[in-house]
């Protein structure tokens, strides 16, 4: 493995291109993992890995599996303290469930450390640590290779001093992340008459850095957006894991970022490895769901027979960059697709093929797009078929669903979430369920 100087630039820079890897290996993997690439344990099975851009592009679902690329995720709001009923269960008489004694951890924007609501009375921090993952300027937590990690005791330093961002540079971007933690674990504030969920727990966070710009080219994600990759989340999770269990404390685990992609049933690396702590004695996990059953980004349908076929009809706004969609269906049901542009233009029906790579040029409207079917997709019996528009001209584009195999013909297809779209894209008729993020 590389010295540590060696990983952090590769984890950092946009000539390396990173990847997710489980215990079963692909046989490319197995040839790229010769170069002794950088790489980080993200425990529960998973490892970071990081890799030339030269050695691994171009990036296709027909050359990786689906898990291996990184997800990106958005931050996602959440509900106040009255809506999720914390305010009766706090006051309780034999309850007083205040979160003494209990470590909150957090992956998001990172935290306001300065603030009232995360001290002590005496004016001491409740923040264990926090994990920088934008900084290089300080030392790593044990075992990682990136970011600073700020411990209690530097964070009391910094707020004893006159300038305590000279000792604690960390800042939250967005302030999303120090609303979450406010919400969750905030002490009180008299006069804004405010008290959060768990006032006397202690606290920690994991400061995401923001994706890679090839990741956000992959997905169609606009480059301004707010998004965040699916192996900082990991490495994220891992490092709140230790940190718990370096102080002997349980651990509740917030998680306020979501996508729409994936199968929607629980596989992809982020949700296997919060599943699998989970598990463990004194951790839980508490996952902000988004709102997006009224975005219509969500189409569900049945085919009955195999002469049927449906119609799924995309409204395409102006100026819309482009954007991905995916289809899911359980197998042994097996579907393939064909591709009509809002002029008419017809791509014909593309025929199944395992891993196939297809690149459609629609001449009229000024744009490609790229299909890949995959199977056995997310460790589940499931086919993929995996879209990419690139500039797509506005109005209705209709995607011809066809069975080649048909067992009860059920299938699911999403759209990301509005966060990652910049413009107007969604079903004409869309279904709202199913739309937990």
């Amino acid at each position: 493995m590389p010295d540590l100087e060696t990983c952090r630039r590769n984890i950092l820079s946009e000539d390396y291109r990173d990847f997710i890897e489980n215990r079963t290996r692909t046989p490319l993997f197995n040839e790229l993992l010769l170069q002794n690439p950088c790489e980080q344990d993200a425990g529960s099975g998973y490892t970071c890995y990081y890799f030339p851009k030269e050695s691994v592009e171009p990036i296709t679902l027909s050359r990786f599996s689906y898990n291996s690329i990184p997800q990106c995720f958005s931050p996602l709001s959440m509900e106040t303290l009255n809506q999720a009923g914390i305010l009766p269960v706090q006051n309780y008489p034999t309850l007083q469930l205040k979160g003494q004694g209990v470590l909150i951890g957090f992956l998001d924007s990172g935290i306001d450390y300065t603030s009232r609501l995360f001290r002590n009375l005496d004016g001491s921090t409740r923040i264990a640590a926090i994990w920088d993952q934008t900084i290089q300027s300080g030392t790593p937590p044990q075992g990682f290779a990136y970011g600073t990690e700020y411990t209690r005791e530097t964070i009391n330093a910094a707020l004893s001093s006159e300038d305590p961002a000279s000792l604690v540079p960390s800042v939250d971007d967005t302030g999303h992340g120090t609303f979450v933690a406010s919400l969750a674990a905030g002490g009180a504030d008299i006069s804004e008459q405010f008290l959060g969920a768990a006032p006397e727990c202690t606290i920690s966070k994991a400061k995401l850095k923001t994706a890679k710009q090839y990741l956000k080219e992959y997905y169609c994600i606009a480059s301004d957006a707010v998004c965040y990759q699916e192996t900082d989340l990991l490495l994220g999770v891992k490092y709140l894991n230790d940190l718990a269990s370096a102080l002997d404390l349980p651990l509740v685990m917030c998680i306020t970022v979501g996508t729409n992609m994936g199968g929607h049933v629980g596989t992809l690396p982020l949700p296997s490895q919060l599943g699998a702590y989970s598990l463990v004695a004194n951790r839980i996990a508490v996952i902000g769901t988004g709102n997006e059953a009224d975005k219509r980004h969500h189409y569900y349908n049945t085919i009955q027979n195999l002469s049927d076929t449906k119609t799924v009809e995309i409204r395409v706004g102006e100026n819309v960059s482009g954007f991905m969609l995916e289809l899911w269906v359980m197998i042994p049901n097996i579907l393939s697709i064909s591709i009509i542009s809002p002029s008419g233009e017809n791509s014909s029906r593309i025929s199944f093929r395992v891993g196939s790579n297809v690149e459609l040029d629609f001449l009229f409207e000024k744009t490609k797009v790229y299909v890949n079917y995959r199977l056995m997709v997310e460790k589940t019996n499931s086919e993929l078929v995996f879209f990419r528009f690139n500039t797509p001209a506005a109005g209705i584009w209709k995607i011809v669903v066809e069975p080649v195999r048909l067992i009860d013909g059920q299938f699911h297809m999403w759209l990301p979430v509005t966060e990652f779209l910049d413009g107007e894209v969604y079903f004409l008729e869309s279904d709202p369920y199913y739309t937990l993020t």
